[in-house]
């Protein structure tokens, strides 16, 4: 049995939650806090939760994730065994050095390039400790990892490494009175569009401007026929230096954004209303962003959207099997929770986290130190293990003769 607190009560750390309060999903699980800086977020997601099970100990809390004495103080109160680090990305340095002084296991959804390469600068101290910090391990990054070392793991030789992921919301959110629609994190998809785009080639990183490399790809109904773009990623740092010992030289990865979306987003960074710098307003000093995000708030208030969304996530590998050139393609098909009534890109995100964080309570990862996904998990009963949450999982090998 396993005591996991839960940093974050938005999107994703409410799926996380949710996953790891089920009794029939997560039987191992004693007791689960969750925290965010919105108690109310974070009651309201504890709410939830606790109707999904008879046996957990439950709490809920105010916490500033940017506070490393606060965060160590709840950890060590609650006597975690795992954090799952779900707030929003700025908290990671933070979150995971007070994971590390209270002792406990670590393991959060992802940032950039720039902090995995220092999270990795603490692998001797957690080492030290004999503990497990797991970076990058919700869903693109995170189950696109396994996905990838799965794909890796059916061929001699691998040069390439082809990531995709395509998603529809059949939602009609103008009629909701919603004419800007938010599928994740407001704050990652505002980034997306001013942050360069990593790419791995030959051991390095090349970067091209974001949401570049416009390329039509075909995917199953609903999702159908999709734009996808450049986004930074930074599993395609973490694949390459994992797999470069097996002969891999290039990895990337696009994502598909509705295009008169992307035309809004692209419109409020060219008026600068995504900047975080000041801009003097009469006397006022006026932060463009922090007003867009609350006027999105107040725009989204008391309006309820059932989710009605999909996502697949497509792992291409190619390379050499028994001499002979050849390719391997998984795919993850995710539609969205009746169940939890989560959206198809919530699911994705949490559930691996949450079976991930609990594989660590469980021992079945037992490896102290700081790690990528796809270095210390086994495919094949993981993927197995996110299938029963309803993500399927299509594997197709071609051969060219």
């Amino acid at each position: 049995m396993m005591r996991i607190a839960v940093i974050g009560a938005g999107l994703m750390g409410r799926a996380a939650v949710l996953d790891l309060a089920d009794d029939s999903m997560s039987p191992n699980v004693e007791a689960i806090l969750v925290v965010d800086i919105n108690e109310r977020r974070a009651r309201e997601v504890y709410e939830e939760a606790i109707k999904l099970t008879s046996t957990k100990e439950m709490e809920y809390r105010k916490i500033d994730a940017t506070s490393k004495d606060e965060v160590i103080s709840i950890l060590k109160e609650f006597k975690a065994d795992v954090t799952l680090n779900a707030a929003l990305y700025t908290t990671i340095h933070t979150v995971m050095k007070a994971s590390l002084e209270a002792e406990s296991h670590y393991l959060d959804l992802g940032d950039d390039v720039d902090a995995l390469i220092f999270q990795r600068s603490l692998d001797l101290k957690f080492k030290e400790r004999g503990l497990i910090a797991l970076l990058e391990m919700g869903g693109s990054p995170g189950l696109i990892n396994i996905m990838a070392s799965k794909a890796v793991g059916e061929l001699d030789r691998v040069e390439e490494i082809i990531l995709r992921e395509g998603w529809i919301d059949l939602n009609n959110y103008d009629s909701l009175g919603i004419p800007l629609p938010v599928p994740y994190s407001f704050d990652t998809i505002l980034d997306e569009l001013e942050q360069p785009v990593e790419i791995w080639k030959d051991g390095k990183i090349e970067k091209v401007p974001p949401f570049s490399g416009r390329e039509t790809m075909e995917f199953v109904d609903p999702i159908g026929k999709q734009e996808l773009y450049y986004v930074e990623h930074p599993e395609v740092y973490s694949l390459g230096e994992t797999f470069k010992r097996k002969g891999l030289r290039f990895v990337d990865y696009k994502l598909s954004f509705p295009r008169d979306l992307l035309l809004k987003y692209r419109l409020l960074n060219c008026l600068k209303l995504t900047s975080n710098s000041p801009v003097k307003v009469d006397s006022m000093n006026i932060i463009p962003r922090d007003l867009l995000r609350e006027m999105v708030a107040q725009m989204m208030e008391n309006k309820e959207v059932e989710p009605n969304d999909y996502d697949i996530m497509r792992a291409i590998a190619k390379g050499w099997k028994g001499g002979v050139r050849s390719k391997v393609t998984i795919e993850a098909l995710i539609k969205w929770s009746e169940r939890w009534k989560v959206s198809a890109q919530a699911l994705l995100v949490g559930s691996p986290a949450s079976i991930a964080a609990q594989w660590i309570g469980l021992g079945i990862l037992d490896t102290p130190g700081v790690h990528y996904p796809e270095e210390i998990i086994n495919p094949i009963p993981f993927l197995k293990e996110v299938m029963s949450r309803g993500i399927n999982f299509i594997e197709k090998v071609e051969f060219q003769l």
